[in-house]
């Protein structure tokens, strides 16, 4: 009865034990570096999120760390050079590497490898965004990972490298705590948290978004000979009672919906002093971000002769009882004559 119940369960037990004989052989190390790039990735350029101190946690690793440990792997599979010369994807490793050689190698090609993709973002059409930076910084380490992974499967079980993070753990307690001194000990912890603040600000400073300078743009445009506007061609002079046509082009680029005033007015001049000021016209709108609002004006002097400025003003609040360059979020303006026909002849 009992050969029969093991004949029958046999199956089961030896399909339940290989899955635990497949996490034992899968390179755990490699395993956890996909598994966070893939976590980073979405958090960071999915996901947004905003919280600096989680940017800045999950982007130092990621960029400095990541493809750099990846490049190791790849370079060295093994946990001893080899003795056999046998041919091994890419290079071979011939070379003894220790722990800590591992780990300075992780962290220096990572940064010799960020200008090398950042040329490479330069290439494309997506430019410097956190999506472009954190994408190609993960397909390359997961690259990395997948190349790493196939040649330490072609390596025999017993001379693959395997990461033993227990170990490496107390190795570096030791390193930093067990010197004897108590001065030493200090010294040793104030080092570690001053590297870990300086790279975790580079690393929160390169994944977080990269915001442009917030502006608006304030333009006087003429149509030429083309129908195309041109930042010129302002008229010099204009007969009394004549309109003068021109457009004020408005770009929004403050990051978010803007209500703008734009104030249009004739200001009488004598030897650069404004002596008087007149309103010729005010128009209020909403510009979403990024978007560029085109109005034609076409305003009248009510000088009957002499040199006059007409000046465009934007206000993003309430416009003041007296508008003025000074109190005016934005302006620009051109000078123009004023001439009386009837005064010539």
């Amino acid at each position: 009865m009992k050969d029969r119940l093991t004949r029958v369960f046999q199956p089961f037990v030896t399909a339940d034990r290989k899955p635990n004989r497949i996490l034992r052989r899968a390179p755990t190390d490699l395993v956890a570096v996909s598994a966070f790039v893939v976590v980073a990735g979405a958090l960071l350029a999915i996901l947004d999120i905003a919280s600096p101190l989680v940017r800045a946690a999950v982007g130092f690793p990621l960029l400095f760390l990541a493809p750099g440990y990846a490049t190791v792997s790849a370079l060295f599979p093994r946990a001893s050079p080899s003795q056999r010369g046998e041919a091994t994807l890419l290079v071979e490793h011939t070379r003894p590497i220790t722990e800590a050689e591992r780990a300075a190698l992780a962290f220096g090609l990572s940064f010799g490898l960020l200008p090398l993709l950042g040329l490479g973002i330069g290439l494309t059409p997506f430019g410097f965004t956190t999506s472009a930076v954190v994408g190609a910084v993960s397909i390359y380490t997961l690259v990395g990972v997948w190349i790493a992974a196939a040649r330490r499967h072609r390596i025999a079980s017993a001379e693959r490298y395997r990461f033993d993070f227990g170990r490496k753990l107390a190795a570096g307690r030791r390193a930093v705590f067990d010197t004897g001194s108590a001065i030493h000990t200090a010294v040793n912890v104030l080092l570690v948290v001053s590297m870990l603040l300086a790279l975790t600000t580079v690393g929160y400073a390169l994944v977080s978004p990269q915001q442009g300078a917030e502006y608006t743009d304030l333009r006087l445009l003429t149509e030429d000979g083309s129908d195309e506007f041109v930042a010129s061609n302002y008229s010099t002079s204009v007969e009394s009672g004549e309109a003068i046509p021109f457009t004020v082009a408005t770009e929004n680029q403050e990051g978010e919906e803007m209500e703008y005033t734009v104030v249009v007015q004739e200001q009488w001049i004598s030897d650069g002093e404004i002596l008087e000021r007149t309103e010729l016209e005010r128009s209020d709108y909403n510009l979403d971000d990024g978007s560029i609002e085109y109005s034609e004006q076409n305003v009248t002097p009510e000088a009957e002769s002499g040199a006059i400025r007409i000046s465009v003003m934007l206000y993003d609040g309430d416009v003041p009882d007296t508008p003025t360059h000074d109190n005016a979020y934005r302006y620009t303006y051109f000078t123009t004559e004023v001439t009386d026909e009837t005064a010539a002849e």
